[in-house]
């Protein structure tokens, strides 16, 4: 079990990045404020940005993933969609400076998981126990 811990941060890293692709893909189909998220994450969230941009085609393909996407986000973020509304510079600041419900918070928690996942599953591949050959054959 211990030599395969790398395999399992990997695929922890790939469940979490594929979370926050669908999650952030379904970005520009909220309704009145999804252009202004994505314009605010362009402008100051790069790393949302790229989520928005690599997860939108993946919800298009699947459009289940998109109206899940959709309702999670709703749920999450509807309590700042008016102040969002009412200043679209703002968008960015409210989605993580808040905390509106444990949904919100499973997002905030969940944008920034992948880096820490993937350092620990190379530091695990770099230690990870390789087989040793003992007798050669001759």
């Amino acid at each position: 079990m211990k030599g395969r811990l790398h395999l399992i941060a990997f695929l922890l890293f790939f469940v979490v990045l594929l979370y926050d692709l669908v999650i952030w893909g379904a970005v520009p189909a909220l309704d009145g404020v999804g252009s202004s998220i994505a314009a605010s994450a362009r402008r100051e969230a790069p790393l949302a940005a790229t989520y928005i941009a690599l997860g939108a085609p993946l919800d298009a393909l699947v459009p289940p993933l998109r109206s899940f996407g959709k309702q999670y986000l709703t749920d999450a973020w509807e309590e700042g969609f008016e102040r969002m509304l009412d200043d679209r510079a703002v968008a960015m600041d409210l989605v993580f400076d808040n905390t509106w419900n444990s949904r919100h918070r499973w997002i905030k928690l969940m944008y920034w998981l992948p880096l820490p996942l993937l350092v620990l599953a190379f530091v695990l591949w770099l230690r990870r126990s390789r087989q040793v050959h003992s007798l050669s054959r001759r």
